[in-house]
């Protein structure tokens, strides 16, 4: 049975919504990620489920067609999952917030095709960088990480950490950096990608 992409969403289906234009922050400066990639999104799933019963999780929605192989960040399996064809990037955003109920589901967020036509998926997890000799960089991460239900992964230098995100924050990890990177006492804060091929 051929998915309709109507279905997924009568309201935003006519797709009369113009796509939003996605950006993040590298080196002090705001690079363009254009709209989502309307092929393929990123998935996390509740860590003890195997491959198979993911499998099994993503059969449940008509709109996304296979799972490929997945990929290890620091703090979650996460699975490139391929979209059934005609959905238009708002559709996509519509899919993300439709899986992200699905209680076997941790994260879901989008890829973006690069000007090089690489597919970066943002991954669950971003760096954040806090000024130095400001306050104790720890004391302002554990502020913000409580303010916006993300989870600091592991130190990479006493000024420099890895958060996490999940379906439960208050935004994917691209949504996170930017908004972590206008807060005070944050010098530095970019997603991770994750780098795929098109299924």
């Amino acid at each position: 049975m051929r998915f309709d992409p109507g279905l997924l969403n009568p309201m935003q289906a006519a797709g009369g919504a113009s796509c939003i234009s996605h950006t993040y922050y590298f080196n002090d400066s705001e690079k363009s990620l254009g709209t989502v990639y309307s092929g393929m999104v990123l998935l996390s799933f509740s860590d003890e489920l195997s491959a198979e019963q993911a499998t099994t999780v993503v059969e449940r929605h008509g709109f996304i067609e296979a799972l490929g192989q997945p990929v290890q960040s620091n703090s979650a399996r996460l699975y490139p999952a391929k979209l059934a064809p005609g959905l238009s990037c708002r559709q996509v955003e519509v899919a993300l917030a439709e899986i992200s109920k699905d209680p076997a589901v941790g994260y879901a967020a989008p890829y973006f095709e690069s000007a090089g036509g690489q597919l970066l998926g943002v991954s669950n997890e971003f760096i954040v960088t806090v000024e130095q000799g400001r306050q104790p960089a720890a004391q302002v991460l554990k502020h913000l990480s409580a303010a916006t239900n993300t989870e600091i992964v592991s130190a990479l230098s006493e000024d420099t950490f890895v958060l996490r995100a999940d379906k439960n924050s208050r935004g994917n990890a691209l949504e996170m950096a930017n908004f972590f990177y206008k807060q005070p006492f944050i010098k530095h804060a970019e997603p991770d990608f994750v780098v795929s091929l098109a299924m």
